[in-house]
Formats: structure tokens, sequence, C-alpha cells
């Protein structure tokens, strides 16, 4: 494998959540090499895993859309068959049900002209943090339903872990880096 490939790996690999040493292991390739990759590499690194995040809350919403769109027509189609219904043969009771049923279930859908989480390509934990309350504030206003905090409330909890989870990762093997490069505490903090 050439080089430039291995860094593609290597990128790929860390933005993944997989540690220097996972990576290193992989690859076949040195934790020294690994750690110099990680600080030459970080914001391509870094960008990878915001993709994939966007990706993921994209996906989501496509998700959302493409149910809300099927409610709206089913809706329509039954409300179609209703106009066309003389009332004085048909028993209309079915009809209605399966209106009222749909129409609560688009409500529950319903989630606003507005993005319901706000995040940019560079969010933080407290960008994050600020998206739970404000789910909270449109809780508690009744903009949204308990089923579809719930699936926001998780998506933003995922988030969050997986936020702390690449800060500590890139902690730990800042750690590993001095470790394993043979340098003592004394001498890294001393510079």
């Amino acid at each position: 494998m050439k080089p430039i490939e291995k860094k593609r790996d290597f990128i790929r690999l860390r933005a993944e959540g997989k540690s220097i040493r996972a990576a290193a292991a992989e690859l076949g390739i040195g934790r020294s090499t690994c750690s110099r990759w990680e600080r030459e590499l970080k914001d391509q690194i870094d960008e990878l895993r915001r993709d994939e995040l966007e990706e993921l809350y994209a996906h989501y919403h496509m998700t959302k859309e493409a149910r809300i769109r099927r409610l709206g027509d089913t809706l329509g189609k039954i409300e179609d068959a209703l106009d066309q219904v003389d009332l004085a043969e048909t028993d209309p009771a079915k009809l209605l049900d399966f209106k009222l049923k749909y129409a609560a279930a688009l409500k529950d859908e319903y989630t606003g002209s507005e993005p319901t989480v706000k995040l940019g390509a560079r969010a933080t934990a407290q960008d994050i943090l600020d998206a739970l309350s404000d789910l909270l504030i449109r809780v508690r206003a009744g903009d949204v339903s308990t089923d579809q905090a719930n699936r926001e409330a998780a998506v933003l909890g995922h988030l969050l872990k997986a936020f702390e989870t690449v800060e500590i990762k890139a902690k730990l093997d800042e750690l590993e880096a001095i470790v394993g490069g043979g340098q003592t505490w004394q001498t890294s903090s001393a510079s």
C-alpha cells in the first residue's frame, strides 16, 4: 500500500473513531507515525467526522419528510373519498375514523418550518446542549409531539456522546503519543 493510501485510510479510521493504536495496528505502521499524521491531518479528520454527522442528520430529516409526504397523500385520498360518499348510502364511520387517525399521525410528524436542530459545521458540546435546551422549550410550548421530542433528544444525545468520545480519545491519543514517543511528563510539560 502506498503512503498516500495509508494516510487516506488513517483519516478514515480516525474519523470512524478508531484510536491511534488501533489505526496503527490495522495499517501496519508505528504509533509515532500515526501521532505525526494525527497532527498533520487533524483538519481533514475533523472534516470527515463532520461530514459523516451531517450525512446522518440529513438522512434523519429526509426520512421524516418522506413520512410526512406519505401521510399527507393518504389523508388527501381519504378526504377525496369522503367528498364522494353519499352519507345516506354509506356508513362513513370507517372513513371518518381513518381521517382522524391520519390527521393525528400527520400532526405528530409536524416539525415546524425551522430545522429542529440547528448545529453548524463546527458544533461544540455547548451547541448541542443549547439545542437540547431549545427542544425543551419547544416541548413546553407544544410545538413538538412527545415522539418527535424523544427522537430529537436521542439524536442530540448521540451527537453529544460522540463529541465527548472524540474529545476524550484525542486527549488519550495525545497522552499515548507522549508516553509512546519516549518523552517523560517533565520534559513535555517543561516545553
